[in-house]
């Protein structure tokens, strides 16, 4: 841990509950540890020689197993590089498997996240960690610097060299939050692993997801989704004890499932929904696309005439983000998970569009995205899109954000090669990850969806020059367009499931959960 001691109580748990020896390492250039904090691009050395000292200590019988929460759990990730003979367990919580998505998710500089978190790990760092920024802005290219951050470089490809998946010969389990900071590349490891793992534990492995991850420190949250992320860490408290006392199938095992989501539901009030779900896996949904439409409607039907709608997007006053999956107290960013998103949405660089009165709960359980077809006059710019729960009132209305999601078109291909600049005014297709959710959209409610072009600081706001993050160029204005017609029709894609295919589990979180 870079935390030293604070991060004690973790291990207190394994001590108290399984009557293991418990150690505790400081990660390397953090509190007592030697060496520089190099963004933990050593982690997985530095977890083999761990491994191999408490291995080859008189009272260690050579069996290792490992927590971690956060930047902790980055170690937990990077440790399966090492492919460890002695590790036989792993509890990952809130964390990422892959550096380089994490700070530039899908093209876009993660700005307030990268810039915030290091700043505040100064003093734990002795300052090293404020010398990362310049190297990470300097890496806004995947290359091999990013390697020993990467546990696997394409899911799609496990038997690769740089995937190391397959060496996870051990179960697996893994906290996420649909609110977390590190929600996209956390489920992106958890498809990975049921991939790509050794056989012999694939079907070991369980994912819980619940509503906040680090949204839960130091920020007000709704009562019902903080008190389900500490069922969680109760709950995966019950199944590291019982997994890792050799039980693979014991009590808490038998009462979840493989996966396990929190049903989150009316942020502003009106829905039947935050309950657990368990199951073998993710519900299959059934696409629902709602197309983008003139005069700010969004529609089940496709388009049937030509149209398009622009706003300029200046980088010197950039659309700001409002909530989202943020790092509490860190970065500029103020609030973390659901915000109303009213103010962002009134401004001229925001298009919106709207569909009528839901006429019955809408469950949207999965992977949302979007399409956005668009021009430009700059060189590059940014697509984001949110989808928002509107609820209506006798008070105004609250437009809840849901999920979003961007993509920086001067990545539009690969990560690897900048793309070519934009042409102006040639159409371009933007396809965007919104991540992923568990949302009860309340009958009479409305689903919102907007498209702009920042959401700053969240991501560094695009200057629209083409030129890398590391140049500080100085920004232009862009004219930019969304195209609504037939040949290019704007949409997104909700991934719908029927109630009846996300039944609530009662029993998820044992009555009367006591650590001892």
């Amino acid at each position: 841990s870079p935390y030293g001691p604070t991060t004690e109580n973790m291990a207190d748990i394994f001590t108290a509950t399984n009557g293991f020896v418990a150690i505790l390492q400081d990660q390397r250039g953090t509190f007592t540890s030697g060496g520089d904090f190099n963004l933990w691009r050593k982690a997985s050395v530095d977890a083999r020689d761990t491994f191999n000292w408490v291995s080859s200590q008189d009272w260690s019988d050579g069996t290792i197993f490992s927590a971690g929460a956060s930047a902790d759990g980055i170690a937990e990730f990077e440790a399966v590089l090492a492919d460890p003979p002695q590790l036989r367990g792993q509890w990952i919580m809130w964390s990422t498997g892959d550096g380089h998505e994490l700070a530039y998710q899908d093209g876009a500089y993660r700005q307030d996240l990268i810039e915030g978190y290091m700043g505040f790990m100064s003093i734990l760092t002795r300052g090293k960690s404020k010398l990362v920024i310049p190297e990470v802005k300097d890496h806004e290219t995947y290359t091999d610097w990013w390697a020993n951050l990467t546990a696997c470089r394409d899911i799609t490809r496990p038997q690769d060299p740089d995937c190391h998946y397959k060496e996870v010969k051990w179960p697996v389990l893994m906290l996420a939050g649909f609110w977390d900071i590190f929600q996209k590349t956390h489920l992106e490891a958890w498809d990975g692993i049921r991939v790509a793992s050794h056989p012999s534990h694939r079907e070991d492995h369980v994912l819980i997801v619940a509503p906040l991850g680090h949204c839960l420190i130091g920020t007000p949250v709704h009562p019902k989704l903080a008190a389900a992320d500490a069922e969680s860490i109760l709950t995966s408290v019950e199944l590291m004890s019982e997994q890792w006392g050799g039980n693979l199938t014991g009590p808490t095992r038998a009462r979840i499932g493989r996966v396990n989501l929190f049903v989150m539901a009316g942020y502003a009030g009106g829905a039947a929904g935050n309950y657990w779900y368990s199951g073998d896996d993710f519900p299959t949904p059934t696409p629902k696309t709602l197309y983008l439409a003139p005069s700010n409607k969004l529609s089940d039907a496709a388009p049937t005439a030509a149209a398009t709608e622009g706003y300029t997007y200046d980088p010197a006053d950039p659309t700001p983000m409002l909530g989202g999956n943020n790092l509490p107290g860190i970065g500029k960013v103020k609030d973390c998970g659901t915000v109303d998103q009213g103010d962002r949405d009134s401004r001229d660089d925001v298009l919106v569009y709207e569909t009528g009165a839901l006429e019955a709960d809408l469950p949207v359980v999965g992977k949302l995205s979007a399409k956005v077809f668009f021009s430009t006059d700059a060189k590059d710019t940014d697509v984001v899109v949110t989808v928002s729960d509107v609820a209506p009132g006798l008070f105004g209305k609250k437009v809840m954000l849901v999920r979003y999601g961007v993509e920086r078109l001067r990545w539009r291909d690969t990560d690897t090669k900048q793309s070519p600049p934009l042409v102006k005014d040639q159409v371009y297709e933007a396809d965007i990850d919104l991540l992923t959710t568990a949302y009860i959209f309340p009958k009479g409610h409305h689903v919102r969806v907007t498209v702009a072009s920042a959401a700053a600081p969240f991501w560094s706001a695009n200057t629209n020059t083409g030129e890398p993050v590391a140049a500080n160029a100085t920004g232009v204005k862009a004219n930019n367009k969304i195209h609504l017609s037939p040949e290019y029709p704007s949409q997104v894609v909700l991934p719908v499931v029927d109630m009846k295919d996300i039944p609530e589990n009662p029993h998820f979180a044992k009555a009367k959960s006591v650590l001892v």
